[in-house]
């Protein structure tokens, strides 16, 4: 069967609508609601929502969404894919294969340094990816605070999309020592979604994000210091929390040692790890290079001279730090350390423990911290 790779049209937007709708089985509208940042009408990237068609007919489509990760001075950009199907009668043709191939190759050469999607590991382990990545969820309680925190009551104010509230939400999730980077419009569509309650303390110096219609069951999004988002928490359990029957929450916060962190580690009477998302690394060395200033903080004391290679790309880099000064270089030597795909992801981002590696200095430098909050998914 003849067919090619296209980008889609603005025409042909309702069609797409209906193939992700049938191929993912969700209800009609479903897509531009939950994902109005991406799947509007108005916000669709035609240029990076991949296509195959046959018969001048959408079977098969793969999606780039471009993902600014911040992480204090460190700057990566992240080509996530999103919207990955097949109409069920064309299966098995290998379309998906071709559309992953092809996105990869576009990712690479618009110098993306990483990839991620969420979906199944052996599928996508297929094309380099893999699991990595950690991000806590902590079960907190009325009780667990008190306990612990001993949290006053303060009055909430639900957000209904007033401009001086928005203001106040992106000031307080910027700060935040992990984001992915959003435009204005981003947060106004984000926080305008259908099932998403927003509440902020009086004193507008913390807010809470959860999809939930009936009562808060997890917060997936939150911003300000612990101090002030405790007291916004307790005190919805208190009085939303009563009317529901809710009494405990589970919170999703990054595994990055920081004041939150730690203060929902103490607050919190259970807790576990999750993977982030499944990355692919499509260029080690920008890897490298984009999270320098993290790798430079964490060697300031150390001298690490270290080549490290990828198998299937053939991609080597040597990577010396030098008492803060971060060094990378191409070579074309063995490396000391030359790992499969998935390796290399586990390394970076899970740690050296988790290839098999015993005490080295490499422990100092990985992993690296990874984190997409659950509204930027895509």
């Amino acid at each position: 069967m003849d067919f090619e790779i296209t980008t889609c049209r603005p025409e042909d937007y309702d069609e797409l609508m209906v193939f992700l709708e049938t191929s993912y089985r969700h209800s009609r509208g479903y897509f531009p609601r939950r994902y109005p940042h991406v799947w509007r009408r108005e916000t669709v990237d035609y240029e990076n929502r991949l296509v195959i068609k046959v018969d001048d007919r959408i079977v098969s489509h793969v999606g780039v969404f471009p993902l600014k990760m911040r992480i204090g001075k460190v700057e990566v950009m992240m080509g996530g894919i999103g919207g990955v199907a097949t109409l069920q009668e064309f299966r098995g043709r290998g379309f998906m294969t071709k559309l992953m191939n092809y996105a990869i190759s576009k990712m690479r050469k618009e110098g993306y340094p990483l990839s991620i999607l969420w979906g199944d590991r052996q599928r996508y382990g297929h094309f380099g990816y893999e699991m990595a990545g950690k991000y806590a969820l902590f079960k907190v309680s009325v009780r667990s605070l008190e306990i612990e925190w001993r949290p006053s009551m303060v009055g909430i104010v639900r957000y209904r999309g007033e401009s001086d509230l928005l203001d106040s939400i992106i000031s307080l999730h910027d700060k935040e020592p992990i984001v992915i980077e959003r435009s204005r419009r981003d947060y106004e569509l984000l926080f305008d979604m259908p099932g998403l309650m927003v509440f902020l303390s009086e004193e507008k110096s913390a807010y809470i994000a959860f999809i939930s219609e009936h009562r808060p069951n997890r917060i997936i999004e939150y911003g300000g210091p612990p101090e002030n988002l405790f007291p916004l928490i307790y005190s919805i359990l208190m009085t939303l929390g009563k009317e529901y029957g809710a009494s405990e929450v589970e919170v999703s916060c990054p595994y990055y040692i920081y004041d939150t962190f730690l203060a929902l580690r103490r607050g919190c009477y259970l807790w576990r790890l999750v993977p982030v998302g499944m990355v692919k690394i499509l260029s080690l060395k920008d890897t490298l290079k984009a999270y320098s200033p993290l790798l430079s903080e964490r060697g300031s004391r150390l001298q690490i001279d270290i080549s490290i290679g990828i198998k299937e790309t053939g991609e080597r880099v040597r990577l010396m730090v030098d008492r803060g000064e971060v060094l990378l270089e191409e070579i074309d030597t063995e490396p000391k350390l030359l790992l499969d795909e998935r390796s290399m992801v586990r390394l970076l981002f899970d740690g050296p423990e988790t290839i098999g590696l015993g005490a080295s200095q490499l422990q100092v430098l990985f992993p690296l911290p990874l984190y997409v909050w659950s509204l930027d998914h895509i």
